[in-house]
């Protein structure tokens, strides 16, 4: 083999060889690159969790219980305070303030489960807003009515009490029987302002009493 060609040989072996070195190396930069990338991946706890709603995160920061018509004792209480005014909460157009004596009673009879359900039920919606407006609502707080019922309620006149307190009395427990059912004697709910509202104002008594949740068999509250 002449010199040329040894020499063009070495020439191109030279360069074969840098050129397997420069991919050598770029491909070794690359694989610590990717090391690298990878050692700075951390892998956090819950970072493939869907991120809290506004919704979620107020319900986080207000975690309340409700009662049985869905309402919270805070909002109740806002209300009864007046930091909340009748017409933000009122739909039927028949609950007066002035005629509640506790914060459960602030409550809409649209707000009541069974009281916007029975309208509903036999389509007085349609024609009627407010369960005080039911065709057997004056009936059912008529005073023969009354009279009549407190027996079989298991309720008796106490001694001290006036005829108003006792029909007023009777007339919160017949009424929850028409829109609940039986509940047990010893079961109890608040009726709605409306209602409370017609009943007061139907038999007005100087004692006052709210509603309260544990049943002490004193009447005229």
């Amino acid at each position: 083999m002449s010199r040329e060609n040894l020499q063009s040989f070495s020439d191109s072996d030279e360069s074969c060889n840098e050129s397997d070195h420069s991919e050598s190396s770029s491909s070794s930069s690359r694989a610590e690159l990717g090391n690298s990338e990878e050692e700075n991946m951390v892998e956090e706890p819950y970072q493939d969790e869907p991120l809290a709603s506004d919704s979620d995160q107020d319900l986080e920061d207000g975690d309340e219980e409700t009662d049985v018509d869905g309402l919270r004792p805070s909002t109740l209480e806002a209300r009864f305070e007046g930091q909340i005014n009748v017409n933000e909460w009122c739909k039927c157009q028949h609950c007066h303030g002035e005629a509640l004596e506790d914060a459960m009673e602030f409550r809409c009879c649209h707000e009541v489960i069974n009281a916007i359900g029975k309208l509903v039920f036999d389509g007085s919606i349609e024609n009627i807003k407010c369960i005080t407006q039911h065709e057997d609502f004056s009936a059912l707080i008529n005073p023969t009515v009354l009279m009549q019922v407190g027996p079989l309620l298991r309720y008796r006149r106490q001694t001290g009490s006036t005829q108003n307190e006792f029909l007023r009395s009777v007339a919160y427990r017949w009424l929850i029987r028409w829109l609940c059912g039986f509940m047990g004697w010893d079961n109890r709910r608040p009726l709605c302002a409306c209602v409370y509202s017609a009943v007061r104002n139907k038999y007005p008594s100087s004692h006052k009493r709210g509603y309260k949740p544990v049943e002490d068999e004193q009447p005229g509250h």
